[in-house]
């Protein structure tokens, strides 16, 4: 019986997993855009920060970046179609994908920032719809119609929504 527990003991231990679950989205933790970050300038110098790198045609939008330990993601509308872009820390892009169609009609562009859940990417688009995108490679796992699968609507504007995953 004992070696029973020990191997239940055992089997718990393995099974279960201490690391947190890496979240990070729209105006970052619980969404309130508010950081604490230490170590920043008390003071700007007079020209203002020195810009490391800059990047160019990633589309239309109103969408911000979100950032992780390593990368950043975000969304553009190029040509009428969703383009989701992975860069990293300096500005390199590691991939990007068109995810379709985007909203064309009053105020085109993107309009959902990504929402990074440790290796998955959750995004939309305007027209209402949602992807789960593989965060190494780019690689679609699934996606939803808002409007035809679940019945919804088109907003005046679009959607714009950034995904908040539950659970």
């Amino acid at each position: 019986m004992k070696n029973v527990s020990i191997l239940f003991i055992l089997i718990l231990l393995l099974t279960s997993s201490s690391a947190t679950t890496g979240i990070y989205e729209w105006r970052g933790t619980n969404r309130e855009g508010i950081y604490h970050e230490s170590n920043l300038l008390k003071t700007w110098p007079a020209d203002g920060p020195k810009e490391l790198w800059s990047i160019n045609n990633i589309g239309n939008g109103f969408v911000s970046p979100v950032f992780t330990d390593e990368n950043f993601y975000i969304t553009g509308e190029v040509d009428s179609m969703e383009i989701l872009f992975s860069y990293n820390l300096k500005g390199e892009k590691q991939w990007q994908i068109t995810l379709g169609k985007e909203w064309m009609k009053s105020f085109p562009g993107s309009r959902s920032a990504p929402t990074v859940v440790d290796d998955l990417l959750y995004v939309g688009t305007g027209i209402g719809n949602l992807f789960c995108v593989n965060r190494a490679n780019g690689k679609i796992i699934w996606s939803k119609d808002l409007v035809a699968d679940f019945n919804g609507g088109l907003p005046l504007h679009g959607h714009s929504e950034s995904a908040l995953i539950q659970g």
